[in-house]
């Protein structure tokens, strides 16, 4: 199957991809030849002219779409500075000739981040909630609403480590796993698990039929709320600047994969 033939849903049957500003080169007549602005290059605002019966030409070559562009024009910076990047992947690929299967494993991998970082948001917005309550009902309920949405960003980040291994061992072996992944590794893959399987925790067993007196420990969150850690065992985790650091540096590492094969193919 191409890729062209993969529709991920555009939400509003919208084919665009992303608007290029073009400038004047030089005009012969009425025939006025242009080009895309380049990446850095000073924008005067400056629009192109031409009579009526006029043409406008653009030149093999003069039209160059800078990817890094097209994801800053249309991700906004986040919370905790990240940015989405799926749509980026998607458009990238529109433009690029690439691998179907490099391809998919991204844009799941890019999806699947910003799930976590979605999530990521709404827990520190539940917690923050949580904090001008402190003493309330409301207060404990956005406690539990905080925890609630900490767990599947867990969840969902588990995933990304394990794809993100994956993408510099199968496709990007030039790369490294970030620092902010390597760092944060163990105790993710714990408090994933443990999440994803609460139910067998909730039976003090962390592997089926293997009971543990630490199994428990997924439920004891006392300072979650006030300082933003999460833990589980030996494992601790300061979700609101550990988590969102390894965000940003996945983000980044996609960047750097696209780079990487861009270079590949010469």
């Amino acid at each position: 199957m191409p890729i062209s033939d993969i529709e991920p849903g555009n939400g509003g049957g919208s084919n665009f991809l992303y608007a290029v500003r073009l400038v004047e080169m030089k005009r012969e007549g009425n025939t006025v030849y242009a080009r895309t602005i380049r990446r850095g290059e000073e924008d005067t605002g400056k629009g192109i002219h031409f009579d009526s019966g006029g043409r406008l030409v653009i030149l093999r070559g003069e039209m160059v779409i800078d990817w890094r562009d097209v994801d800053e024009y249309h991700n906004p910076v986040g919370l905790g500075d990240y940015r989405p990047i799926a749509n980026t992947v998607w458009a990238w690929c529109q433009f690029a000739t690439e691998r179907l299967d490099f391809f998919l494993f991204l844009f799941a991998l890019a999806r699947r981040t910003d799930a976590a970082h979605s999530l990521w948001t709404s827990a520190i917005r539940a917690r923050d909630t949580a904090r001008e309550g402190q003493g309330s009902v409301s207060a404990r309920q956005a406690h539990f609403a905080a925890l609630a949405a900490a767990e599947m960003s867990i969840i969902a980040l588990g995933r990304c480590y394990r794809m993100v291994e994956g993408l510099v061992k199968k496709f990007c072996p030039g790369l490294s796993v970030p620092d902010g992944v390597a760092e944060t590794r163990d105790a993710v893959k714990a408090m994933r698990d443990a999440f994803e399987h609460i139910d067998e925790r909730a039976e003090g067993k962390v592997k089926i039929n293997e009971l543990h007196p630490e199994a428990l420990t997924i439920f004891n969150q006392p300072d979650f709320v006030a300082s933003s850690m999460l833990r589980y065992r030996q494992h601790q985790l300061n979700f609101e600047s550990k988590v969102v650091r390894a965000l940003v540096d996945c983000r980044e590492l996609f960047m750097d994969a696209i780079d990487d094969r861009a270079t590949q193919r010469g």
